[in-house]
């Protein structure tokens, strides 16, 4: 769009040039076809009246048509100035009256986030910062930017980030952390500026080309954060084993006992709760073992954290428990099954390279398609095509994770894979939270958004929440407890004192669930989850072993 002085600036040169030129032709017009001589200045004031539609009409009416003609030209021209004028003008001046101004300063603030150079990467972040109750600022130096954040409800301030006044205005001395978006900016001297105000800030630093981090390094910030580097683990991370069974010859997995996960979808009763309110579906009997919440898994359900479409739930309980689930969440989730199997990976960018990188650490076996050739691509080829995706081995592969740099072709590889395997797992790395709900249509099993991913990075440096690494995988074992023998079992205290869920109990060779309260005998045996970690409290406190 044409910025408002220059469309001014071309509204009134052209107003004024049409004036003369018809002040002109008028005067001579009179002359040649009235017979009547008109001085430059009576000529302007008729035209003038005509174009504003004053009108006096000391000279009508006119004898001849081609002046009659020439006035109604003038009067039409002068209606037309005046239309176009109000919406491109005046309308806009009178919004600025009566639209609020953001502000440019802030009192109170305390305990709060700084945000600079807000993008959609940090929408997550605001998201999540509002559900924990915690004050956040963004600062703003685009004028008709902070307008628009803070007519959107934003906690806005507006200044230059890179001077003292703004800098002071925002609080930051008293703020937990500041977050600097560069990915579309550059913001290193901003960066240099709130380092010089309070050498003590802790300042994140978000970026989109890795060789631009060392620069802000250099200028001392805690930390710079590459969201798609993180998406690409997150990916990764999604495709290994979370869950490692440990049961014996006395359960057997899938029959008596099954692991189904399910993605948290728009509509269902839980969604835009707290996650920790998914705890409700364990009145079935069933067991929440964890929660994959925008790339992390973890074993606490927190409460700052709602439920969204980045969330899935890790579910275990008997095939009856879980139909149970299936009515409540609205899908009948899918089975978790022990990774291992071939993987083909459709795109080679910096998301798509550390997916892979991670997978081939893990030991699981990967293919790469890229378009371009390179020392680390498998096949090349358009992954949007059927030949391509059977050249990589899409019948013979467990897993297929998109990586691409367009949405749009990610949606196109979803369906073209969906359709030549149906079976096949899906893990998608969206690079907008808005294509999310057309990827999971398309027939992708999990979405991960950068702007989500971006935003919960932040908050686990902001808060050190915990997540689970890894490399810490749970481990879904029967153990024997002669300490709670003859008592009743109080499965929220094991999970508060050890971090294990306990899953069922073993009791004459057949698993029970629903275990709360129940009193235990000497050859009871609960079937539990958790880290080695955990694990190994629980045995401290509750075995011999």
């Amino acid at each position: 769009m044409v910025a408002l002085p220059k469309r001014l600036v071309v509204y009134v040169g052209s107003l004024l040039f049409l004036i003369g030129l018809y002040s002109f032709v008028y005067q001579w017009g009179m002359a040649a076809y009235e017979g009547e001589s008109r001085t430059w200045y009576q000529s302007l004031e008729v035209v003038v009246q005509s174009m504003t539609t004053t009108g006096y009409g000391q000279d009508a009416p006119w004898e001849t048509l081609e002046m009659t003609a020439l006035v109604l030209l003038i009067q039409v021209t002068g209606i037309a100035y005046v239309l176009v004028a109000i919406p491109q003008f005046v309308v806009p001046w009178l919004e600025t009256l009566v639209e609020p101004t953001p502000p440019t300063e802030i009192d109170g603030l305390e305990d709060h986030v700084i945000i600079v150079g807000y993008t959609a990467l940090c929408d997550t972040l605001v998201d999540e910062l509002e559900a924990s109750g915690t004050p956040y600022v963004i600062l703003e130096d685009d004028r008709d930017r902070a307008q628009e954040l803070h007519r959107d409800g934003f906690d806005v301030l507006y200044g230059d980030p890179a001077s003292a006044d703004a800098l002071d205005a925002s609080q930051l001395g008293d703020a937990l952390s500041v977050v600097v978006d560069s990915t579309e900016r550059d913001l290193v001297k901003t960066v240099l500026a709130i380092e010089d105000r309070d050498p003590d800030a802790s300042v994140f630093v978000l970026v989109d080309d890795i060789s631009q981090a060392r620069y802000f390094r250099y200028a001392g910030v805690d930390e710079v954060m590459l969201p798609k580097q993180r998406l690409g683990k997150a990916l990764g991370d999604r495709v290994r084993n979370v869950v490692t069974p440990d049961l014996g010859d006395e359960i057997e997995l899938g029959t008596d006992l099954e692991i189904r996960e399910y993605h948290a979808e728009p509509g269902i009763e839980l969604f835009g709760e707290p996650v920790a309110a998914a705890s409700r579906i364990e009145e079935a009997g069933v067991t929440v073992l964890g929660a994959w919440i925008r790339g992390d898994f973890v074993t606490r359900l927190p409460e700052q954290v709602r439920i969204d479409e980045n969330t899935a739930l890790l579910v275990a309980g008997t095939p009856s428990e879980l139909e149970s689930t299936t009515e409540s969440l609205a899908s009948s989730g899918r089975r978790y099954r022990v990774a291992g199997g071939p993987v083909v990976v459709a795109g080679r960018g910096l998301v798509g390279s550390v997916t892979a990188g991670s997978l081939e650490r893990a030991g699981i076996e990967t293919t790469v398609i890229d378009r371009e050739q390179g020392s680390a691509i498998d096949v090349v080829g358009d992954a949007t095509d059927e030949e391509t995706l059977r050249e990589a081995g899409i019948e013979d592969a467990e897993t297929l994770v998109v990586a691409l740099e367009r949405d749009e072709d990610a949606i196109r590889t979803v369906l073209t894979a969906t359709e030549l395997e149906p079976s096949l797992e899906v893990i998608v790395g969206a690079n907008t939270a808005a294509n999310v709900p057309a990827l999971r249509a398309a027939g992708a099993d999990y979405v991960l958004a950068l702007p989500n991913v971006a935003g919960r990075l932040i908050t686990l440096r902001t808060f050190d929440y915990e997540v689970m690494p890894l490399g810490n995988q749970l481990r879904l074992s029967t153990v024997s407890v002669p300490a709670l023998v003859e008592t009743e079992v109080s499965t929220g205290q094991i999970r508060q004192e050890t971090g294990c869920a306990v899953v069922g109990l073993v009791r004459d060779g057949e698993l029970r669930s629903g275990v709360d309260g129940v009193e235990l005998t000497g050859d009871d045996r609960l079937v539990v989850a958790g880290t080695d970690q955990q694990l190994s409290r629980f045995r401290d406190a509750y075995t011999d072993e």
